[in-house]
């Protein structure tokens, strides 16, 4: 079975019983800088392998920008 999940406005499909650490690993997103969010509720990255992800769950990806 896959689920759907919402990355920054992008739906992409994985098979059940994914984790967010896995799903980060496989779109080779960012880790360093970055703060990842799971239905609105910053996840820490010491349970980024344990958050098991949902149909439906929706990810936001925010990333630190220096500026000055």
């Amino acid at each position: 079975m896959n689920i759907q999940i919402t990355l920054n406005d992008t739906v992409y499909t994985f098979p059940a019983g994914i984790t967010l650490a896995q799903v980060i690993n496989q779109l080779y997103l960012p880790e360093q800088g970055c703060v990842f969010a799971l239905n609105e509720q910053v996840v820490a990255k010491s349970r980024w392998s344990q958050m098991m992800l949902n149909d439906g769950d929706q990810i936001s990806l925010f990333q630190v920008i220096a500026g000055g």
